[in-house]
């Protein structure tokens, strides 16, 4: 790996070898906007999703963007996955009538807390396998959220039916059997009490709930 050095000669921090890449990275200056679908597809994930999934994936995962938010972005191989039944996961494709585009940080931020490269890109370290990455976010959904319900549910704040309830809160009933209250993905951050989606891993709430 090529090594930078400054003006009296002393060597400085390494310089991160792309050129094997078949795109070129935006220069040391700013975050680019650079358009899916046509060297590589993204899947974007929440953070507490993304973390989790991260760690499953280990040595197995590719280069990782973390933006200043700390949602996580995969690059996967073009056309290789399509919409993912998770909840808060996106993957982000080329589409018939319009493009997306994904702010992508040069190849040599890889520190927050702007957007950076929360694992390195390099030759040896580009794309995610696509299937790999499905199965550690799937495992990391029901780790953080817990059995996804039967059917759509109505989100407390904008009551409207989500495909992607994520628990909040359990409120409680004479019964004994608390009622799940249920979020949309952007709403569940703003949950009033302040509490962040949790996992519901008592026996009324996961009899409550189906199975995938």
């Amino acid at each position: 790996m090529p090594e930078s050095h400054s003006e009296d000669g002393d060597a400085t921090v390494p310089e991160l070898t792309t050129s094997a890449l078949p795109w070129k990275p935006p220069p040391a200056v700013d975050v680019e906007a650079l358009p899916v679908g046509r060297w590589w597809d993204a899947v974007r994930a929440p953070a507490a999703i993304g973390e989790r999934a991260l760690k499953t994936l280990g040595d197995e995962t590719g280069a990782v963007i973390q933006d200043n938010c700390g949602t996580l972005y995969w690059l996967i191989a073009v056309g290789s996955a399509m919409s993912w039944h998770l909840r808060g996961v996106r993957v982000l494709t080329e589409l018939a009538d319009e493009r997306t585009y994904l702010g992508v940080p040069p190849a040599s931020w890889t520190t927050g807390p702007e957007a950076h490269w929360r694992v390195p890109l390099g030759p040896d370290r580009y794309l995610t396998d696509a299937q790999r990455l499905r199965g550690a976010l799937a495992e990391a959904d029901r780790a953080e959220y817990g059995l996804m319900p039967e059917g759509r549910q109505l989100c407390y704040r904008c009551q409207l039916p989500t495909d992607e309830p994520i628990p909040v809160d359990v409120e409680a009933r004479a019964n004994g059997v608390g009622k799940i209250i249920y979020a949309c993905p952007t709403h569940a951050p703003l949950y009033p009490t302040g509490q962040q989606p949790r996992t519901l891993t008592s026996a009324p709430a996961t009899a409550h709930e189906g199975r995938r």
